[in-house]
């Protein structure tokens, strides 16, 4: 190796290493809730406090930190731009998509992503196994009873009120309840003979903004808790390309 390449060589990884740590440093500073000084930033990163300045100077004359008087840092408004533009691309059905695929790789069903409208629910992305044998309700754009689906389910849980869901009739606060406990709603044949389906919520910045949910026939005798932690995973993760929070279990609507 020549002496140019090897100098190359060592130039790319230390500007990699460099911006490593810078972006350690916006993910710490991210999860902190108050400003970091320089030692503090240098000892949780773990590299020298020179190291640490530089880097902190740097991200400070770009905007993407502030440093207040007495030295401590804090994110600055140049990372908001840009989660902002990052949520501006990022949609429910975006979201989802690649969770479904998962949740049908994983476990061979159908899987499906669905938002309310009214007491209904419009299904708007779905994945079917390469080999599944049997139709289904939820095809994309179709409409169906929140009251009746697991994805409908999920989501009357948080999206309507105490008011709205006694309405309905005098089991289904405690049915809410139940959903909200366990953070999946399921549907045991209800909307279509010998198919059960297991939904989770999903949330963005605003709230629950739709559910994603699994069918498969009800003959398989499937735990479905066990299914539900797929489900609750795939949806969790979901709601985090979205900036939403999953609420704790037992959250009321």
């Amino acid at each position: 190796m020549s002496t140019d390449v090897a100098s190359v060589d060592v130039a790319v990884n230390a500007g990699t290493r460099s911006v490593t740590r810078a972006l350690d440093i916006l993910t710490l500073l991210s999860t902190d809730a108050g400003p970091l000084h320089l030692a503090e930033v240098a000892r949780a990163v773990g590299i020298p406090k020179s190291s640490a300045l530089q880097l902190l100077r740097a991200l400070t004359s770009r905007g993407f930190l502030t440093a207040d008087a007495n030295g401590g840092y804090s994110l600055g408004v140049a990372t908001f731009g840009i989660g902002a533009s990052y949520l501006r691309s990022m949609t429910p059905v975006r979201s989802v998509e690649p969770e479904l695929k998962t949740l049908t790789h994983l476990l061979g069903v159908t899987s499906h992503f669905a938002v309310l409208d009214g007491d209904e629910v419009v299904y708007l992305a779905k994945n079917d196994p390469p080999d599944s044998a049997f139709g289904l309700a939820s095809s994309l754009g179709a409409r169906l009873s929140a009251l009746h689906t697991a994805v409908g389910k999920a989501q009357l849980a948080y999206c309507w009120d105490a008011g709205q869901i006694a309405a309905v009739g005098p089991e289904y606060p405690a049915r809410m309840a139940a959903v909200r406990t366990l953070g999946y709603a399921v549907d045991d044949g209800d909307t279509a003979a010998g198919i059960r389906c297991v939904a989770a919520p999903v949330f963005d910045s605003s709230g629950c903004c739709g559910a994603v949910g699994i069918s498969e026939l009800l003959q398989l005798e499937k735990d479905n808790s066990e299914i539900a932690e797929y489900v609750k995973a795939a949806a969790t993760r979901a709601t985090e390309r979205l900036g939403g929070r999953t609420p704790v279990a037992g959250d009321a609507a």
